[in-house]
């Protein structure tokens, strides 16, 4: 699933009001038409990215038994989310930048 996207004016706006409702009806939505995961972004919502990654994971969560497919360009908000997320996420988020590459790679490794 990949509703729940800041990119997306609604769900920012879900985010920025902390509105757990739509965030937890997109993310039933998409567990009940069978998404296996579901992508959170909050990329646009710069300075506070890791602590509206964080609660989009755990809304998510609240909602369904999926796991997180977790996307942002900032390693350190990815790293966030992750001490949340309940079982194995998803990072969505890698690239070939080394600096960010660099940062990751432990990310994922500790996931296993």
């Amino acid at each position: 699933g990949e509703l729940i996207n800041a990119s997306r004016k609604a769900v920012r706006t879900a985010i920025e009001e902390h509105d757990a409702e739509t965030i937890h009806k997109l993310a039933a939505d998409q567990a009940d038409a069978g998404a296996d995961y579901l992508a959170v972004t909050a990329g646009l919502c710069v300075g506070r990215e890791p602590e509206h990654l964080n609660r989009l994971v755990e809304t998510v969560q609240a909602a369904t038994d999926k796991p997180c497919a977790i996307d942002s360009p900032d390693p350190a908000a990815i790293e966030a989310a992750l001490g949340v997320h309940q079982g194995v996420a998803m990072i969505n988020s890698i690239s070939l930048e080394k600096e960010r590459y660099d940062q990751l790679l432990p990310l994922i490794a500790g996931t296993e």
